[in-house]
């Protein structure tokens, strides 16, 4: 209602059509009535409804034939129960689903038997160090190239540096190429330091 002041509730108006208003909010309805002929209009309109609007209380449930006869409609409208699959075809299924399980446990079974037994990690650097190994250190001055054909001629092999104290690591196939290229390392003047590990 729009001509309705905006401090009455519908429940406040419906109150004091019913007369059931406390008397201080039907002076003030009253009031507001008689200054605004708009919101006097609609409560007139409202008194006229006053049986639709006032509370649902007034209608009686049905009775005890009429809950029978509810009752009877439901029990004739129930459907029959669903059949219930068939026995066999229930255990087909559980075969065929048995059946795929067992091929795929068996299937990982084989893979895993069959597959090579490869290490579980390996060092950066490769394969174990040789055993036959010196530590040198080159002169800061000497040139890559230098370095190489010093260490082609020596018949040694890189395995690992240079490190944090600039030490190549030369591996060297035995012990008789290992002393023989000692004593040519220390003789060349590219090469500051040569010590065993």
């Amino acid at each position: 209602m729009a001509g309705r002041p905006q401090r009455f509730s519908e429940d406040a108006l419906l109150a004091f059509i019913r007369g059931e208003a406390p008397p201080d909010q039907a002076a003030e309805i009253a009031a507001a009535r008689e200054a605004d002929p708009q919101f006097a209009a609609e409560l007139g309109v409202m008194a006229a409804l006053g049986p639709a609007l006032r509370d649902g209380d007034t209608v009686q449930p049905p009775g005890e034939l009429a809950w029978r006869r509810l009752e009877a409609q439901i029990r004739r409208e129930t459907p029959a129960a669903a059949p219930v699959p068939a026995r066999a075809r229930q255990l087909r299924m559980w075969q065929a689903a048995s059946a795929i399980c067992a091929v795929a446990a068996l299937g990982q079974a084989a893979f895993l038997a069959t597959r090579p037994a490869a290490p579980g990690y390996q060092t950066a650097s490769g394969p174990a160090a040789a055993a036959h190994v010196l530590a040198v250190a080159f002169d800061p001055a000497a040139t890559e190239a230098q370095m190489r054909a010093l260490i082609r001629a020596a018949g040694a092999e890189i395995t690992g540096g240079p490190g944090a104290a600039a030490l190549y690591r030369l591996g060297f196939a035995d012990e008789a190429a290992r002393e023989a290229a000692r004593a040519m390392l220390d003789a060349d003047p590219i090469v500051a330091l040569v010590a065993e590990e």
